[in-house]
């Protein structure tokens, strides 16, 4: 879901610059289910780190254009611990859990940090009796891979600096009589933060000589963002609507520009029941379209979609960006179908396994 709103987001824009400003693009927030759904006696689970520490000299390399590549060390302790915490701090309000806990026992003390050892059934068996929880959210893998690179500017005197961070891992959830462990690869790198606050604190950490707070970081943003996994979650994705001069219409605006998406269906559906011109009926129903997804008539917003669809795919230019759109709206639409139904088993955790 959160991938499909990414290049809805990106069609949405590509279709400003195409487009004439006859409509207003709108932010909401959509409410959307983890990727995974627990059986509804998992009340209590806790987090834990399964994975053997990185060694500082392994990963990191320094580049430089005046200088000869070489190792650099940037230490990794800590990383797995802050990555766990804010996992558990993103998730500790859902209703999804009665508890989300945190061991801070240290489980591995190997140094074969590329080396995978889940729990085994047994094992998953002991640990949840022994702390008192019915399921296990392991981080059994965490790796960077750095590229630390400077460059002299024009002065000769200052540096232009350059980082490339990899953050790899693989989580697993476990709990007594699992069939088979679900498993969650991980990849991140530090292009996704570029232009961020985040990228500047830690441009601003090497250039102070700090590099263990950057894997930290970067650690524990990983971790905040790996909750969609787990328990449900708020998406925040682009909406539009069309503008007129009518004076029907324009109250119809009103409307919705205050949120009251109903009273707005009220004004514009009459309006689509008696245009006659193609292009404003195609116009109305896509506005009806987004009216009935906003008061939670999903069905009903995807027989709006459609006809607007429609109505674009006859009458306008091919592979025009307004047709275009309209059809990708259809997906989320039928997307957030979907997603509810399996929002609403794991919010009403009774019917979360059939």
């Amino acid at each position: 879901m959160k991938r499909k709103s990414l290049l809805f987001t990106a069609i949405i824009t590509s279709f400003l610059f195409f487009s004439c400003r006859s409509f207003r693009v709108i932010d909401i927030e959509t409410y959307n289910p983890s990727v995974i759904t627990f059986p509804p006696e998992i009340k209590t689970v806790m987090i834990v780190n399964n994975s053997a520490q990185q060694p500082d000299n392994i990963g990191h390399r320094y580049t430089s254009n005046t200088k000869s590549d070489s190792v650099m060390s940037f230490s990794a302790d800590s990383t797995a611990y802050f990555f766990c915490r804010a996992l558990g701090k993103s998730m500790v309000e859902s209703t999804i859990f009665n508890d989300v806990r945190m061991c801070e026992d240290t489980l591995r003390r190997d140094s074969l940090f590329y080396d995978i050892k889940p729990f085994t059934a047994r094992k998953v068996n002991i640990f949840c009796d022994e702390y008192g929880v019915d399921g296990i959210i392991s981080l059994d893998k965490l790796f960077f891979s750095t590229v630390y690179h400077e460059s002299p500017t024009i002065h000769f005197n200052t540096f232009n600096i350059s980082l490339k961070i990899q953050i790899s891992g693989e989580v697993r959830v476990l709990w007594p009589g699992q069939k088979e462990a679900f498993v969650v690869p991980f990849l991140d790198s530090i292009s996704g933060f570029e232009e961020s606050n985040l990228y500047y604190e830690m441009i601003e950490s090497l250039q102070r000589a700090e590099f263990s707070k950057v894997l930290l970081y970067l650690s524990e943003n990983t971790g905040q963002n790996m909750h969609i996994n787990f328990v449900p979650f708020w998406a925040h994705e682009k909406r539009w609507y069309y503008t007129a001069i009518t004076s029907e219409w324009k109250r119809g605006t009103a409307f919705a520009a205050a949120e009251k998406w109903a009273k707005a269906a009220e004004v514009w559906e009459p309006l689509f029941e008696e245009m006659n011109k193609w292009k404003q009926r195609a116009r109305l129903a896509s506005n009806l379209a987004v009216c009935y997804e906003m008061t939670g008539d999903f069905k009903k917003a995807v027989e709006f979609a459609e006809t607007s669809h429609r109505l674009f795919k006859e009458n306008d230019i091919e592979n025009s960006p307004y047709t275009t759109i309209q059809n990708t709206y259809i997906e989320v639409l039928k997307k957030r179908i979907d997603s509810d139904k399996i929002l609403t088993k794991q919010l009403n955790k009774s019917e979360a396994f059939e």
